[in-house]
This record gives C-alpha cells, structure tokens and sequence, in this order.
C-alpha cells in the first residue's frame, strides 16, 4: 500500500506527526482496511508490515493479519461508515491539540473561520466531547454527531478527517492546522480548558504516573 505509506511520511515531513502519535488508514472498495500499525512512526511504514482489517457487514473493523492495528481504530470504523471507501487520518498535531483545549467557536465549529481556505478545504470541524485514546465511545459519539462534517477536533486530544485520496487528505490536514494555529495566536483573553480533575487521576492512575497527590501517598 504505497499510498498509505506516501501519506505517512508527507505528514511527518510537514511536522504533523511526530514519533508514534496518531495513525492513518485506507478502506478499499472492496471492504478491506489496511493502517498503520499500534505504535509505529508514520515516517517508517512499509508496505508488508501494515496492519489489515477487514469491515463488518455493521462497519465495524475487525482485525485480519499483520501487525496490531491501533486502538483509534473506532474512530476509522465511524468515519467509513459515513464515507465508505477513503482515508481516515488521525493526527495529535501540537497546533490541533492546542485548539482542542480551548471552548469551541461554534457547535458547528470548534475554531473561527480565519482564514478562506480553512473554510473552502475543511468545512464543518466540531469539536468530539473527550473520552480516553483508544475508547470506543469515540466512534459513538462522531456516530452520533447530527452534522454534515468529513473532519473533526477530539477535544484535549487532536484531529480525525475522512478524505477520498492521499493529496486532499494532506491538503486538510494541514489546513486544519493552520486553522488552529490562527485560532491559538488570535484567542485574546480566552482560557484554555484543561482536563478534569478525576479525567486527570484516572490517566495518572491507569499508566502508573503520580497526579494531585504528594508523594508516597494513596
């Protein structure tokens, strides 16, 4: 699959995928899903160590041969079975990220429409409530969504977009980006939400890291 490997190393290339962060995608015509494997750099894929999948008769992913798939997989599931066949890029660029945290512009959009063609390549980008990397109920919620939207910011995590090839997956991707670099640089007075409390010690707690509590402690 030498399109999903071009893709890979064009986003890392860009500075939009930096070590293991965020995986890629490509659903076939005929059901078939091939993407990047759980932790790999998206500047070193190769095309005999993917992973592949194949799609359910509901549209869910199920794993056939090849590496681990990513645990964001949920999410590719959810954004082919608005689309069908495509790409589905997910990526925690730091500008996305930046913008994810901070309160949506709109229901509709999560950042103001600064620029043209912000608006002319991307469109509608809501921003997804958070729920832990990897859980399900991100796939549920961008089912969910009552809104006509082929991208999205996944709130204090980053980005997910559908596009129908390699280059127009690059081109929102960046543009994305750079819509929430404005939207940083521009904000003003506007407070950057951070994660909640119990969010936090939960994270803290399931990869053994210490958060709000003094050392030693319970």
């Amino acid at each position: 699959m030498q399109d999903l490997v071009r893709l890979g190393r064009r986003l890392v290339d860009l500075g939009l995928s930096r070590g293991t962060a965020g995986n890629i995608s490509i659903l076939s015509e005929s059901g078939d899903v091939v993407g990047s494997p759980s932790g790999s750099d998206l500047g070193e894929l190769e095309p005999d160590r993917l992973s592949r999948l194949t799609r359910q008769a509901e549209g869910s992913l199920v794993q056939e041969s090849g590496p681990k798939a990513s645990k964001e997989m949920a999410m590719h599931a959810a954004m082919y079975r608005r689309f069908g066949a495509g790409i589905v890029v997910h990526t925690h660029s730091f500008h996305a990220v930046q913008a994810s945290c901070l309160p949506p512009w709109s229901e509709f959009c999560a950042v103001p429409p600064h620029a043209p063609y912000f608006v002319m390549t991307v469109g509608n980008l809501p921003l997804i409530p958070y729920r832990h990397p990897g859980d399900l109920a991100l796939g549920e919620l961008l089912d969910e969504k009552e809104l006509d939207f082929r991208a999205a910011l996944l709130a204090h995590h980053g980005l997910i977009l559908y596009a129908e090839d390699v280059d127009t997956a690059i081109a929102a991707t960046v543009e994305i980006d750079e819509a929430c670099r404005l939207a940083v640089s521009l904000a003003g007075v506007r407070e950057a939400r951070v994660l909640e409390t119990v969010v936090a010690s939960e994270l803290a707690r399931r990869n053994g890291r210490p958060w709000g509590r003094r050392r030693g402690g319970a």
